[in-house]
């Protein structure tokens, strides 16, 4: 049974491992992992999805708040978001110089299928 204000013993181990061993340095050394992987996939090489998707999954359980926002939510999705936009700005710039309109909406239609996958 839960006192009302007592954490279980699970919730006390999570918060504990979040205050002393994911918060920075880790929390920022992992955020730059997976953004290093995002940006090495998206030049053509093969990552390791799975490690990226178990982190991700990791950061989406655990929170650093008290208002229950989780980490990835609050430190690693707008990293991801900025460096998305910095990618496909860039990308799209490069097509538009590099291609004709009928290539340019091929591979455009063909990235945007592979990203949703």
């Amino acid at each position: 049974m839960k006192s009302a204000n007592l954490l279980e013993v699970v919730d006390l181990g999570r918060d504990l491992f979040v205050k002393h061993i994911i918060r920075p340095p880790i929390k920022d050394h992992i955020i730059n992992a997976i953004l290093s992987l995002l940006h090495i996939e998206r030049d053509g090489y093969v990552i390791n999805r799975s490690a990226i998707t178990s982190c991700v999954d990791a950061l989406s359980k655990l929170s650093d708040s008290s208002d229950g926002t989780t980490i990835y939510k609050r430190h690693l999705e707008p990293d991801i978001w900025r460096a998305s936009e910095v990618f496909y700005k860039a990308e799209a710039s490069r097509l538009l110089e590099t291609c004709d309109a009928l290539e340019y909406l091929r591979r455009v239609n063909v990235s945007s299928l592979i990203y949703r996958s």
